[in-house]
């Protein structure tokens, strides 16, 4: 270090910007030159994907939407791609696998839309359920899937923890009230069978009708005429009563 130090020395007294009579002139020109290659570098740096700070989160959503095949390696929106851009009501991803798995093909229209009262129900504690064997079977699957789209998008960095994620985006807590409304029963025995206010149970429900209406389109995209007639019979068995009655707010009675 201390031959070098002294070669380093001896090469600055040999250079011969020591005997030039511009020398301050031409070190201030060499610190803004200086200045500015730090400016275009930092500039350079902004303009490019790394200075993002959402980038790698970007990122992962795109390899998770290429892993399920809503997009190929091109980024060219596949069918199932389509399909999701119509889920708005529910978290897109789990709605989409729901419909590709088929997994309210053997599921009754009253069945069907009770499992979907998941997408879009808020409240987060209620009162225990009672379901038929039919219906706790297909909240497990369902359950299982968002579990699964969790994992996976934890395997591609995205900062997600798969039981959070399904708790989050799926809850069950209306699935017996919504599959006795939708059977007929009066709202009134509806509204003993859970702790949730009457309120949220009408505007679930409302919210529901729509819930159908997306899962009715993406039935049109994907070509499945059963699933397309199952979410009509579905909207048309919860539009009833109290519930799709007209306000007198909006009517102006």
């Amino acid at each position: 270090a201390y031959y070098k130090w002294n070669n380093l020395l001896q090469k600055m007294a040999q250079n011969k910007c020591h005997g030039c009579i511009k020398l301050d002139e031409h070190m201030k020109l060499a610190k803004e030159l200086e200045l500015h290659r730090a400016e275009v570098n930092a500039l350079r740096f902004e303009m490019s994907d790394e200075a993002l700070q959402q980038m790698p989160d970007f990122q992962g959503r795109i390899d998770v939407l290429k892993e399920i095949g809503c997009i190929d390696a091109d980024l060219v929106v596949q069918i199932k791609g389509r399909v999701a851009c119509e889920m708005n009501s529910g978290e897109e991803l789990i709605c989409t696998e729901c419909l590709f798995e088929n997994q309210l093909d053997d599921l009754e229209p009253e069945e069907a839309v009770a499992i979907m009262s998941s997408f879009v129900f808020q409240q987060k504690e209620t009162s225990e359920s009672f379901l038929t064997p039919k219906l706790s079977q297909a909240k497990k699957r369902l359950h299982e899937t968002a579990i699964r789209l969790g994992e996976l998008q934890a395997q591609f960095k995205l900062p997600i923890d798969p039981k959070e994620y399904a708790q989050e985006n799926l809850k069950f807590g209306l699935v017996e009230v919504v599959y006795e409304w939708a059977k007929g029963t009066p709202f009134a025995e509806i509204c003993e069978l859970t702790d949730v206010p009457e309120g949220v149970i009408v505007r679930t429900i409302v919210r529901l009708d729509e819930t159908c209406r997306e899962f009715r389109n993406a039935a049109a995209i994907m070509g499945n005429s059963a699933l397309y007639k199952k979410m009509e019979t579905a909207s048309n068995v919860i539009k009833r009563d109290i519930v799709f009655a007209a306000s007198l707010y909006i009517t102006g009675v």
